[in-house]
């Protein structure tokens, strides 16, 4: 391959990695772009083996001094590529194999989720239409996926070609054309879309995150259940549209390339490539804040704003609150409180308000920011519905069960007095019990049961008594 080339690809997977940089921190950047949609056809493979020992230079000189200056010296370019100088040191800092490694295994994930999204737009449409009922949102988002997928697919086929690093610029540069040409073809599509993300339904509040979060929350009992299936629409639109970005990104980049090139270097290019290609950089500039306003925010802008911070304020809501189908929004305690069944008025002598005492007691902690009993219940019901443990349940969904005893029992109704008594000739007996209502949080299945507290009793032809506690411990859900 001429060196020519791989400085190109080189500087074009820096490009597509733009917005990438863009909505993370870079100790992330690796990860978050596992999971966007970047240009693969700029990645080097296996079949194109270099030495970045040669060429490091080179293209750090290449790249600081013209594209990407270019892109960061623009009012709003700054704000897609803030970590851009530690992607760099990433690709050439590092030994050959294990930075083509790197590149490698870059170039496969991404193709693998290129395919993923692709794969998943059946379902996801699905979702997005009918579930979330948005339908001129998914016609939007599909109008931009469309488009800008269409032009990461010809500058993959420009980079395959023989052109000239300066045609190979001035090509991709004319995918998004001139300004007028740009505003014809994306700015009203991009502007469209970016007021669907913030504002999907007519009916519904809340960003498109939002929304599909608050609606899964409708049919399950806590948040961790609706993060998890809001998660594959929220993940679609994310890669969809930073893919989409980056793509743009790219091609106006190349725009300013192309403008900073000498007289004689543009006589070189073809005209029909010049001919839509935006000569005003200060148009450029405006495109480029277009398609950054949203994902990347500006230099007055608030990142709880942008695209990525709304995704990530849903995405970071706490497991563990209930949701209860709608119903509720409470945040509980990660940790479940523990109560013995041990009672200072167990004392092994009998009296007739024992079962009072007793219940009183256990009831006492259900006045120190305990879960109503009512919704506990509502809880159990729900694991025995879904036909698995409370355990699981509660496991599954933010809650630290590392102490939580074998077979604890998740109380679902308070504690209540039920003494009895009887006389007869031939015996008399005079008994105080207690009890509450509970689920074994590992019975798979189980409904909640009796579980007494309190044995206390008098044999009035004996003149005996008796009392003491049933052993065990209760489990109570606890307000945050």
């Amino acid at each position: 391959m001429k060196k020519n080339n791989i400085k190109t690809k080189i500087i074009a997977g820096v490009l597509s990695a733009i917005t990438v940089c863009s909505v993370g921190a870079m100790t992330t950047t690796t990860a978050f772009a596992a999971e966007t949609h970047v240009s693969t056809g700029t990645s080097i493979t296996e079949t194109q083996k270099i030495s970045m020992s040669k060429d490091a230079e080179t293209v750090t000189k290449m790249v600081s001094g013209t594209l990407l200056k270019m892109l960061d010296s623009t009012k709003y370019g700054k704000f897609l590529a803030p970590a851009l100088e530690g992607l760099l040191n990433a690709f050439i800092e590092q030994s050959d194999e294990r930075i083509e490694n790197k590149v490698d295994e870059l170039n496969e994930k991404v193709d693998k989720l290129f395919n993923k999204v692709d794969a998943s737009e059946a379902s996801i449409k699905a979702e997005i239409t009918n579930d979330l009922g948005v339908q001129s949102f998914y016609n939007t988002f599909m109008k931009f996926k469309t488009q800008t997928q269409s032009i990461h697919q010809k500058i993959k086929e420009i980079y395959a070609g023989n052109l000239s690093n300066a045609e190979k610029a001035a090509k991709i540069g004319s995918l998004t054309g001139t300004y007028t040409e740009w505003r014809a073809k994306f700015e009203d599509v991009l502007n469209e879309l970016n007021g669907f993300c913030q504002k999907p339904s007519m009916t519904k509040n809340g960003n498109i995150f939002e929304l599909a979060y608050n609606h899964y929350t409708n049919s399950v009992m806590f948040s961790g259940e609706s993060l998890d299936k809001a998660k594959p629409v929220c993940n679609h639109v994310m890669q969809v549209y930073a893919a989409g970005c980056a793509t743009l990104v790219e091609s106006l980049t190349a725009q300013l390339y192309y403008n900073n090139l000498s007289a004689a270097e543009k006589a070189a290019v073809n005209p029909e490539f010049a001919a839509h290609i935006c000569k005003d950089n200060n148009d450029i500039n405006n495109e480029i804040k277009t398609v950054t306003k949203l994902l990347a925010g500006g230099e007055k802008g608030n990142k709880a704003d942008t695209l990525k911070g709304m995704y990530d304020k849903v995405m970071g809501t706490p497991r563990n609150i209930l949701v209860n189908k709608g119903h509720d929004n409470i945040q509980l305690l990660s940790e479940l409180k523990l109560h013995n069944h041990q009672s200072k008025h167990a004392d092994g002598t009998y009296n007739d308000t024992k079962g009072k005492k007793v219940a009183d007691e256990f009831n006492e902690e259900f006045n120190k920011a305990a879960l109503a009993v009512e919704k506990a219940k509502a809880i159990a019901d729900y694991a025995r519905e879904k036909g698995v443990t409370v355990r699981k349940l509660l496991e599954t969904n933010g809650f630290n069960i590392a102490k939580l005893p074998q077979n604890v029992t998740l109380v679902t109704a308070k504690a209540w007095d039920d003494s009895v008594s009887t006389l007869s000739r031939f015996a008399g007996y005079n008994y105080q019990k207690a009890f509450y209502k509970g689920v074994n949080v590992d019975a798979k299945g189980a409904g909640d049961a009796n579980v007494q507290l309190l044995d206390c009793g008098y044999n009035s032809w004996k003149f005996s008594s008796w009392g003491y506690m049933v052993k065990g411990t209760a489990a109570i859900l606890m307000v945050k």
